[in-house]
């Protein structure tokens, strides 16, 4: 039976270069995302330029019900599954007391609660195998208590804690854990101006997609805990293990507070 790397988030963005570069290296696939997202073409056009099979199922991971649904159609239809990149995220920058309660849900019901429940629905399908992988994708956020931006860090936090914290635990079961922590990325054109309205700042620390995809595989299989692409936010990463928040809070507040007025 053919082995399957299940990729969330799978239609735009990082999911798409990670869609991309697993099938460059012959991995079969199944892309998850939102409905209404032409996943299905996204879909035929790998498997037709890589030669893979490449299935897609729509649905919003916020919802348990969902998770389950999926879990049902991938036994249904057989699909032995041996990799699982958790990537399906929102956030956002914005002040706090201007984001509605609908919209703070929303966050942590996809960031924290869609991850966990989906790996761990999955994972009886990772252990049947000798050797099985999970990818998750948290962020440079993930280091820092930054504000303005919601609850998205304190998010990105919880998956990188809950990935070295599952890492340990799967460590003899042959199934390794990695938590992938990029800085900015220009995954849409609202993600971009946001970078734009950063200056130099944040203009030296965005990585491409397709850098970070192939950059989180190759430290998946190298057997790394943590993996940083990119030079600046490695500086970043240490820099926000190292210093006191009272030197970095003033500098992250201006920065992004600068997203907040040119929205």
């Amino acid at each position: 039976m053919k082995k399957h790397t299940i990729i969330t988030g799978a239609s735009t963005g990082l999911g798409r270069a990670f869609a991309i570069a697993f099938a460059q290296r012959g991995h079969h696939l199944v892309l998850v995302a939102l409905p209404n997202e032409d996943l299905d073409k996204l879909a035929h056009q790998i498997s037709e330029e890589y030669e893979v099979n490449v299935d897609f199922y729509e649905a919003d991971l916020s919802i348990l019900s969902s998770i389950e649904n999926l879990y049902s159609w991938l036994n249904s239809k057989q699909i032995n599954i041996n990799f699982l990149v958790n990537n399906a995220g929102i956030g956002g920058s914005k002040l706090f007391q201007e984001t509605d309660n609908e919209q703070l849900d929303n966050i942590i019901q996809l960031n924290v609660k869609g991850t966990t429940i989906l790996t761990r629905t999955l994972l009886p399908m990772l252990m049947q195998h000798s050797t099985s992988y999970i990818l998750n994708v948290s962020s440079i956020a993930a280091f820092s208590p930054l504000p303005y931006k919601m609850v998205y860090p304190a998010t990105k936090a919880f998956i990188h804690s809950f990935s070295l914290g599952l890492k340990s635990e799967l460590a003899h079961k042959g199934v390794n854990v990695s938590v992938v922590n990029p800085g900015s990325m220009p995954t849409n054109k609202d993600i971009l101006q946001r970078i734009k309205s950063q200056e130099w700042l944040g203009k030296i620390s965005f990585t491409n997609p397709e850098y970070v995809a192939q950059k989180a595989i190759e430290g998946i299989f190298a057997g790394k805990s943590v993996i940083v692409p990119g030079f600046i936010n490695q500086i970043n990463y240490w820099l926000f293990r190292v210093l006191p928040w009272s030197i970095i809070e003033p500098i992250a507040s201006r920065t992004i507070r600068r997203e907040i007025i040119h929205q």
